[in-house]
């Protein structure tokens, strides 16, 4: 067996920066997860499950021929670039699982999408590679505002709970009045009346589905039936809920929901079987909660070796964890409602998993891992929720000298803040002084110069946005302008912010 079978690579590179950690597997992935060299139902399987996936997927040969795209892939073709190359496509056959984070690509619209792209390979039983198989996750768009495109992104993923003007408002950081005319410049409606409106598409896919009551399907979405939604609903309608419900048993709209669902040839059991085949991190969880299912992916990532105290006894709806995050917490309610949500950049719990799992290896050196959950809903044919599915996409990972790893971790979630080298120095648990000569050894710089270096990054990644003046991208980095760091930007880069963003333009960098 070829040596870079041993261990699985993960490569991410975001802005500017590329990191590479290795997470050992204890043995080779072939010989864990082997594809069986008759493969013909197999691969009938893989496919069918990944046309359960809502994020486009595509699956090519060793040699590059494609040979499989499941329907979000179809219905929306992501743009492929930066990735098709041969050192790329190299790393991939020899093993690796590739991050590719934050790529950006134009449309036709004018618009820039920033996408992640993940791709690995699947072996035969005899190590050889069998597919290659990659992933698009769409992380977002310049389209406009930040502040607006924030505050849009927030009431897509929380439509489920009362709306609070002030607390969104608040959230974005500017004034509720102020928000309110950017959002409806922007988007052509208030907030408000933007919640109101998904609010009421959100019913109109739970009246669809014939097995609940009325006052069940609005419970689902979080009103009560007998409150002022059933206006709004008729207001937006034209009709009252029942007639709604009636018109679509008569066959006068033609929008029923699109469930998830295997084809009726095969069990939902068998997303088991497939999803111990892929490399990234799978949890399933039945309809009550209960989690029923863990892939390898997940014991390798974590370094767990015991899982069956966990299966059968952990619900994921009653998870204290999940449920003092409110991001995790809405996205957990959504999925249970029958939509897809994206919680990104989750910091995993790992003590708390390492006591359920009950196992940890000492010499394992992962102090944080962060990571973006993507998780959807399975039914059955006829509409009810067989599972749903938690796929796990590191973001971040902090491994290496546990001080200067918690360091490094500190800093990059408080970047927006002065810095404070008491405040780094207490989250690493060693003094300033010392915190400082173990930073700069390991390292080769400073705790101030990687602070800047972060806060350089960021900038640039705003100067990108074409939507924000110069102006408007260092406000949305929390930076006045002009002031200090415009200058210090400038020793930086050795350019002005005006001449960065030109060589943009110019495609000089």
């Amino acid at each position: 067996m070829h040596e870079s079978h041993r261990s699985t690579r993960h490569h991410q590179v975001t802005g500017d920066r590329a990191e590479t950690w290795v997470v050992p597997l204890g043995g080779s992935l072939a010989q864990r997860n082997p594809l069986p060299n008759t493969q013909q139902e197999q691969e009938q399987l893989l496919f069918a499950v990944l046309d359960l996936f809502p994020i486009p997927i595509r699956v090519a040969t060793a040699d590059g021929g494609v040979l499989f795209t499941n329907r979000p892939y179809q219905d929306d073709p992501p743009i492929v670039q930066d990735m098709e190359t041969t050192d790329y496509m190299e790393r991939v056959l020899s093993g690796e699982i590739l991050s590719l984070r934050g790529i950006k690509v134009p449309t036709s619209r004018g618009e820039n999408i920033y996408q992640d792209i993940v791709s690995f390979p699947l072996f035969y039983e005899d190590g050889a590679v069998a597919y290659i198989l990659t992933a698009f996750i769409v992380k977002g768009t310049s389209e406009g505002n930040p502040e607006v495109l924030k505050a849009r992104q927030y009431i897509d993923e929380h439509w489920l709970e009362d709306f609070d003007p002030d607390h969104v408002a608040k959230l974005v950081g500017i004034g509720r009045h102020h928000l309110t005319r950017m959002f409806k410049r922007h988007f052509g409606v208030t907030p408000h009346s933007y919640y109101q409106a998904l609010k009421v598409d959100k019913i109109k896919e739970r009246l669809a589905d014939l097995d609940l009551t009325i006052s069940q399907a609005f419970s689902l979405c979080g009103v009560s039936y007998h409150g002022g939604f059933a206006k709004a609903f008729k207001a937006a309608t034209k009709m009252t809920p029942s007639q709604y419900r009636k018109s679509l048993q008569q066959g006068l709209h033609a929008n029923p929901p699109t469930f998830l669902s295997l084809p009726d040839n095969y069990k939902p059991e068998q997303l088991f079987q497939i999803a111990e085949l892929l490399p990234i991190p799978i949890q399933i969880f039945a309809k009550n909660g209960d989690i029923v299912y863990i892939n390898e992916a997940v014991l390798r990532m974590w370094n767990v070796k015991d899982a069956s105290k966990i299966l059968g006894t952990y619900n994921l709806l009653t998870d204290p964890f999940a449920n003092e995050k409110p991001e995790l917490r809405a996205g957990i309610r959504s999925v249970y409602a029958g939509e897809v949500t994206l919680v990104p950049d989750v910091r995993i719990p790992l003590d708390s998993f390492w006591e359920w799992y009950a196992h940890r290896s000492p010499v394992w050196n992962i102090e944080a891992i962060y990571t973006d959950i993507l998780n959807f809903p399975v039914f059955y044919a006829n509409g009810q929720i067989a599972y749903v599915v938690s796929l796990f996409f590191t973001s971040r990972i902090y491994q290496g000298r546990p001080e200067v790893a918690k360091a490094r971790e500190y800093l990059e979630n408080h970047w927006r803040e002065e810095f404070d080298i008491d405040k780094v120095a207490e989250a690493a648990s060693l003094s300033p002084s010392h915190l400082a000569r173990v930073f700069k050894k390991h390292s080769g710089m400073t705790l101030y110069e990687y602070y800047q270096q972060i806060r350089v990054n960021r900038l640039k990644k705003a100067l990108q946005n074409k939507n924000l003046s110069i102006a408007e991208a260092f406000v949305a980095c929390g930076f006045p302008y002009p002031g200090n760091f415009a200058r210090f930007f400038r020793e930086h880069m050795g350019m002005t912010p005006s001449q960065y963003r030109k060589a943009l333009n110019d495609e000089h960098i």
